[in-house]
C-alpha cells in the first residue's frame, strides 16, 4: 500500500536523513506517561498517516500491547461497517478462537499479518486483505519480530465498543507491583462477551443452550458488573489515558 501524501504534514523533514521514530502510546498516570507498552511509528508509514486523519484518538490494551484508531465509524454516515486501525506488536497473544454471522475483513498496511481461519494461516503482505466467512472460526496473530499494522472491517459498531470497554478497564485498573497489567478480570469479562454474545461467539461454532448467556448475563448483573460501557467510547477517557502522538514534534 503506498504511503499516502498530505499538504502541509507536519511529521516531515526538509531533507533526506532518515526519520526518527515517534514514541507513544504510553498508559498515562495523572497526565504523565508510565512504565508500560509503547508504540513506536514512523510517522510517514501508511498506518501513521491514518492515525493521523482519524477523527478518533489512539487507544490502547496495555495487556496485549495492541494499539488502535477507530478509522470509520457507522453511527455518522461514513460505512456499513466500523474499521479499526490496529498495531499489535511481537509480544501480542493472538485472541482466543471466534466467529461471527457476518463477514470480517484484514487489510495489512505494515508488516505481514497472519490470519487463522479454520485452523490454516494466511500470511497477509501489506497491500492485500483476506476476508473471513460467517461462522469461520478464526483469529489473528504476529508472528514476526517486528510490530505490524492493519486494518480490519468488524461486524459492528457494538464490537469496537466491547473492545473499548475491555480495554479501557485494564486501564483504570492500572498495573501491578511488578508493572504488570492484569485486565479487567473475568466477571468483567465475561459481562462483555455476553453483551458480544449474538455477534461473536468464543471458540468453534458450536450449538449453544439458548439460556446461557442470558444467564451469565444475569450473574453477572447480580455480582454488580455491568457488559459494554459508552465512557470507554469518549474521547476523554482515552485522552485521559493513553499518550497521543504529538506529530509537531518529530
Amino acid at each position: 500500500m503506498a504511503s499516502e501524501t498530505q499538504s502541509g504534514d507536519r511529521g516531515r523533514t526538509t531533507d533526506d536523513r532518515p526519520r526518527r521514530p515517534l514514541v507513544t502510546g504510553r498508559p498515562l498516570v495523572n497526565g504523565t506517561p508510565a512504565a508500560g507498552p509503547s508504540l513506536e511509528l514512523d510517522p510517514e508509514s501508511p498506518a501513521s498517516n491514518l492515525l493521523r486523519e482519524s477523527p478518533r484518538p489512539l487507544v490502547s490494551d496495555p495487556v496485549s500491547q495492541t494499539w488502535a484508531t477507530l478509522l470509520e465509524r457507522p453511527d455518522v454516515g461514513q460505512t456499513d461497517r466500523p474499521v479499526l486501525v490496529q498495531w499489535v506488536s511481537p509480544e501480542s497473544p493472538a485472541p482466543s478462537v471466534h466467529y461471527h454471522p457476518t463477514t470480517e475483513t484484514f487489510s495489512a498496511l505494515e508488516g505481514q499479518l497472519t490470519v487463522v481461519r479454520d485452523g490454516t494461516p494466511t500470511r497477509v503482505s501489506p497491500g492485500d486483505s483476506v476476508t473471513v466467512d460467517p461462522d469461520q472460526a478464526h483469529t489473528f496473530r504476529n508472528d514476526t519480530d517486528e510490530t505490524i499494522a492493519f486494518s480490519a472491517r468488524l461486524p459492528s459498531l457494538r464490537t469496537v465498543k466491547g473492545l473499548y470497554t475491555v480495554w479501557g478497564l485494564a486501564h483504570e485498573r492500572g498495573s501491578d507491583e511488578t508493572g504488570t497489567y492484569p485486565g479487567p478480570g473475568p466477571v468483567h469479562s465475561l459481562a462483555v462477551a455476553a453483551d458480544l454474545s449474538d455477534e461473536t461467539t468464543m471458540g468453534a461454532p458450536l450449538p449453544i443452550p439458548g439460556g446461557c448467556w442470558a444467564i451469565v448475563e444475569w450473574v453477572t448483573r447480580l455480582a454488580g458488573v455491568s457488559g459494554i460501557d459508552e465512557t470507554y467510547f469518549d474521547v476523554s477517557f482515552w485522552d485521559r489515558h493513553v499518550e497521543q502522538p504529538e506529530w509537531g514534534a518529530i
